[in-house]
């Protein structure tokens, strides 16, 4: 396939991305951001990472070859590992958790909550919570495996009782004893998370050349010694470093910038 263009859409089909993505019913899906362009630029980084501390302790260079096929097929974890361990083919589940009930996206009074009681003691202290602690003795929730064979019933039960509440007053008193939970958001709605804003993840750029409004990013999602790193400016105009990158660069009859 080494003639074949490759954009994100095209790996996410090709590497079995989109046939676990969504439900029975609406699989094959698309996963809703370029995620295999993301996969692609993060192993770059690791391999380019890698090529530099063998570059510092051996004094040789490497050539570094980067699969966006390989790349997201590596990153699929257990569906691929159930499948060459198992032989259990992937299926799509939607929002549910393959591995554990009840986990996953749960109706509350008033928005969605994922819920991931994947632990015994996260399930009774669950079926406490939310006023029905006969179901942890229920034969056909009281183990993990009956919980998995019998999860569509189950959802049922817990929807009912989460209706006497929001998902965010949920979500805090299920984290508060150990269950983890946590709202569905939109994107709008995390980015003005307290969570997000006090860690500094954006960055704002005022009076940016052909644009009437102010330009906000996101930096990376790391800190380096508890400080965040920034981007130093906006993003370049088209071309606009391409005299500084130039001028670093040893002088070799006529260079690009001069032709």
């Amino acid at each position: 396939m080494r003639d074949n263009p490759a954009y994100d859409q095209i790996i996410q089909g090709l590497s079995g991305i989109m046939s676990i993505t969504g439900t029975p019913e609406t699989a094959p899906l698309r996963v809703g951001y370029p995620v295999a362009d993301t996969l692609g630029g993060l192993v770059g980084a690791f391999a380019i990472a890698a090529a530099l501390v063998k570059q510092k302790t051996t004094g040789e260079g490497a050539f570094l070859d980067v699969s966006m096929l390989e790349c997201t097929l590596s990153a699929l974890g257990w569906p691929v590992s159930n499948y060459l361990t198992a032989g259990v083919e992937p299926r799509p589940m939607g929002n549910e958790n393959m591995t554990a009930a009840p986990s996953g996206a749960f109706r509350t009074g008033e928005g969605l909550l994922n819920i991931a009681a994947n632990k015994q003691e996260q399930f009774v202290t669950l079926c406490q919570l939310i006023g029905r602690p006969e179901l942890a003795s229920d034969p056909r929730f009281a183990e993990r495996e009956t919980r998995k064979q019998n999860r569509a019933a189950l959802k049922v039960l817990i929807e009912d009782a989460l209706a006497d509440a929001s998902a965010a007053a949920w979500e805090e008193k299920l984290n508060r004893a150990g269950v983890p939970a946590g709202r569905v958001l939109t994107i709008p709605q995390v980015l003005g998370e307290r969570q997000v804003t006090e860690r500094g993840m954006t960055t704002r750029f005022e009076g940016m050349p052909g644009m009437d409004q102010a330009l906000t990013v996101v930096r990376g999602g790391f800190m380096v010694d508890g400080a965040a790193p920034l981007p130093a400016g906006p993003p370049p105009a088209l071309g606009e470093h391409m005299d500084d990158v130039f001028a670093t660069l040893p002088a070799r009859g006529k260079t690009r910038a001069q032709a």
